[in-house]
């Protein structure tokens, strides 16, 4: 039997195809501006692929999906953790409009804390800064970097990237060091967060997890160990998938 896991991210909309609780398929795709329109073509598709499939959402945009049954991110992602990495309690998850920390056991949520939608400690601050720069965030390399040289003072993200443009203006740095800083503060910010929470082991997720170097570069800021997987861009989505293996 298909399931089919969809976490509609404000950025990005993930997918996790499972066939009797084991993964068949992961992608991902820009998440769309006509969501109801789009994801009804969406389902259609998948369901041509995989017939008789059942469909979980789960995310921002889960309300614009057909779906058979829609569940909390949270919920999802305790769950993907759970199916993946279940020896992780503490997760912290960076999206692109919020961070949220999570406590999960056995693929239950047991705590949360979310950010206040701040800019500055979420994904879309990097990304406005590597529009900004002309990069692209498949080329992010953090591998052996260390504390960056420029310290951003501001905790507005707006602010942020007016001192940015400022710097650029007086100092000229490689784009790197910029990159740097900017993942940098948005690792100072989630540590408020990580102040509400006792443990030292943490589970990166979310999109900031791909980038190459992002273990040691998060433990460094954090000042603790910090860890991810493969699959951690996709847990929501696969927990949304794994949803009748939890509940059998």
């Amino acid at each position: 039997m298909f399931t089919i896991g969809i976490d509609v991210g404000s950025t990005y909309t993930k997918y996790c195809v499972m066939n009797d609780g084991k993964i068949e398929k992961l992608f991902c795709e820009k998440t769309p501006i006509r969501q109801k329109e789009y994801f009804e073509n969406k389902a259609r598709e998948l369901l041509s692929e995989y017939p008789n499939a059942s469909i979980v959402s789960c995310g921002y945009g889960r309300e614009n999906i057909s779906s058979v049954k829609r569940i909390n991110e949270l919920t999802a992602l305790a769950r993907g953790v759970g199916f993946i990495c279940p020896e992780c309690e503490l997760v912290l998850d960076i999206g692109g409009q919020d961070t949220k920390i999570i406590r999960q056991k056995n693929g239950q949520l047991k705590e949360f804390f979310v950010n206040d939608k701040c800019a500055a400690g979420s994904g879309i601050f990097l990304s406005n800064v590597l529009n900004m720069l002309g990069e692209e965030f498949d080329k992010i390399d953090l591998t052996g970097a260390k504390k960056p040289e420029i310290q951003l003072s501001s905790v507005c993200a707006v602010f942020a990237q007016s001192e940015i443009v400022e710097i650029i203006a007086g100092r000229s740095p490689e784009a790197s060091e910029i990159i740097r800083s900017v993942i940098w503060q948005i690792f100072k910010k989630a540590a408020l967060l990580l102040d509400k929470v006792e443990g030292t082991n943490i589970l990166l997720s979310g999109g900031l997890s791909r980038i190459t170097g992002i273990e040691k570069f998060a433990g460094l800021s954090l000042g603790k160990e910090v860890s991810t997987d493969p699959k951690a861009a996709y847990f929501s989505a696969i927990g949304a998938a794994a949803i009748s293996f939890w509940e059998e």
